[in-house]
């Protein structure tokens, strides 16, 4: 693992000595490290020198007085023991990156409507509007640059972070991410400003990047030449997938001043979301879709949620809906209720285990299989989030990764199993897998088997930004954002102790990740309508069924070794014939 300096001295300005430790990293990119220590997130310069170069402590004295309830702008600079300035510090903002929001899974678990959407994006204009108003210029506004905070009473909220990088005054800024970059201008201003807004909220209503789907006469990686081209998602002859939300989400006025940016390369203030009005701009989703069935395949729906809508489908064979209530799919009985989006739920010695994180108090039920009872248990263990690998339920403590195990001893008690030692703030956690940024060397943090976690070095994953990503039987898959804006999905093969892998790359549309894992070893997969790709990681089998009822909004997910799926408000069985 790489090696990380155990303790850093450092002074924070206007408040005083602070020891920054190596469970305070958070992650390493670009231009520096960025720590957490409760509130206070402090960001240190790889190059020590940056903050001596044109006065750039002047700079962050300027930012810190650009104050706004969506902006995490710098407090003050960070010092070494000897009084050089090294960095700056912020308060610390809870929140999404941007690009989860773009995904449907997010908008499932979280139950973010299109209302949501333009109450965002509307803040997120406000923000723009402010930086203007005080001669900056956001200058690389990418979607890795915006955070957003949803649920609460006040709706979803935007954070501007990386404030440091705005142009204001004499400082200039010369880098930003070539998917947001206005290709027909020169200069950064306020014009491409908006221009990079357009492109990343335009995301959050629809799913895809303005100039992705397929397009004749472009490859899938030449967003660079479309966008100069400006050959977008309003050329009458793109294709995209069912996945893509449709069109007519987007409120009039602004769905016009999309197809007028993006298409046909004007550039001027955008619209409020709010904004009344009919849209002029006429829209054709040309979806991809085979024409005929194979007869391959047979489509079983095994449960009805009604008027209710199912959230999660877990590998025990229960399923979460949008009310509370947990329910099995065999029969389609209710288990139990009152849970959120972000339970967990695992297969036991007579019945199940549930787990949920309720603004940040951990709850545990003990569900009897017969009775149906359900009985609260407490851990004698501070958690910070709850994490799940199959029918494997983990912990994250200041130690690491803890698995969580049931124990019958006359009644149903919970215990701490084997304990993993991993950089907690630095680790995402995902469905089955876990990413670790140790200083910019990343690792995957995977379980296997019935009692085993590998730590393994994955240096393809160096410089990039996972988003989301999902972990099987020696199988993890995940889609992370490059330096240019695209979104690389990775899928790594694991032997069978986890010491090596083979890996599979390849640029895809966007961060919606679509597959379902078997126990067994076999995965199933949408990533184009009409067709089902069904594979085996460990000896390269593929075999591709084409069905015309085989859409990218069939959410998949597996039920034990069966593939399932959600689609509407129903849970499917996919079996081949």
């Amino acid at each position: 693992m790489a090696k990380i300096q155990s303790k850093i001295d450092v002074v924070l300005a206007g408040r005083g000595a602070l020891t920054l430790r190596s469970n305070d990293h958070v992650a390493t990119g670009g231009e520096g490290s960025v720590y957490r220590k409760s509130n206070t997130i402090i960001k240190l310069y790889t190059d020590i020198r940056k903050m001596m170069k044109d006065d750039f402590v002047q700079k962050i004295k300027i930012l810190s007085g650009l104050t706004h309830k969506f902006v995490v702008n710098p407090t003050d600079v960070v010092l070494d023991a000897r009084g050089n300035p090294i960095g700056f510090y912020m308060q610390f903002a809870r929140g999404e990156p941007l690009s989860r929001v773009f995904t449907n899974d997010f908008r499932k678990r979280e139950n973010f409507d299109d209302d949501d959407a333009s109450v965002l994006i509307s803040r997120m204009r406000e923000v723009v509007q402010f930086a203007h108003n005080n001669k900056a210029v956001l200058v690389d506004a990418n979607e890795m640059n915006w955070l957003a905070k949803v649920g609460g009473k006040k709706g979803p909220q935007p954070r501007a972070i990386d404030v440091d990088s705005w142009a204001i005054d004499r400082w200039g800024a010369k880098v930003i991410m070539p998917s947001i970059r206005d290709w027909h201008s020169n200069e950064f201003n306020e014009r491409t400003d908006w221009f990079a807004w357009g492109v990343v909220t335009f995301q959050v209503y629809t799913g895809i990047h303005p100039y992705k789907g397929k397009l004749q006469g472009y490859k899938p990686n030449e967003m660079e030449k479309r966008m100069k081209a400006n050959a977008s998602v309003f050329a009458k002859n793109v294709r995209l997938n069912r996945a893509v939300r449709d069109f007519s989400s987007i409120p009039g006025p602004l769905l016009d001043w999309y197809e007028s940016t993006f298409a046909r390369g004007n550039r001027c203030v955008p619209p409020s979301p709010f904004d009344k009005g009919i849209a002029t701009t006429q829209v054709t989703r040309v979806l991809h879709m085979v024409s005929t069935a194979s007869g391959n395949l047979i489509f079983d729906k095994i449960y009805d949620a009604g008027s209710d809508e199912v959230l999660r489908v877990f590998p025990c064979g229960v399923a979460l809906l949008q009310s509370g209530k947990l329910v099995l799919l065999s029969n389609g009985r209710t288990i139990a209720d009152g849970y959120t989006s972000n339970a967990e739920v695992i297969h036991v010695e007579g019945g199940w285990l549930s787990a949920d994180d309720v603004s940040g108090n951990m709850q545990f039920r003990y569900i009897n299989s017969v009775s149906l009872q359900a009985e609260e248990l407490t851990l004698a263990a501070k958690l910070t989030k709850l994490f799940r690998y199959e029918d494997r339920l983990f912990g994250v403590t200041e130690r690491g990764l803890t698995e969580i195990i049931v124990k019958i001893l006359g009644r149903p008690i919970l215990a701490l199993g084997q304990t993993w030692g991993v950089l907690t703030n630095s680790t995402k956690w995902f469905d089955g897998v876990g990413v670790q940024d140790a200083l910019g060397v990343m690792y995957i943090i995977a379980p296997f088997g019935t009692n085993a976690c590998a730590q393994m070095r994955a240096r393809e994953l160096d410089g990039l930004c996972p988003i989301v990503a999902r972990g099987g039987n020696r199988f993890v898959t995940i889609i992370a954002i490059d330096k240019n804006g695209d979104y690389q999905k990775l899928e790594f093969t694991f032997d069978k102790q986890h010491q090596s892998y083979k890996l599979w790359q390849a640029v895809v549309d966007s961060p919606d990740l679509n597959i379902a894992i078997l126990p067994k070893g076999v995965c199933a997969t949408v990533v184009e309508d009409g067709k089902l790709d069904i594979f085996v990681p460990s000896n390269g089998t593929l075999n591709v069924v084409k069905d015309k009822y085989i859409a990218t909004d069939m959410t998949l997910a597996n039920w034990g070794d069966k593939v399932v799926y959600i689609k509407d408000n129903d849970v499917w069985q996919l079996r081949m014939r």
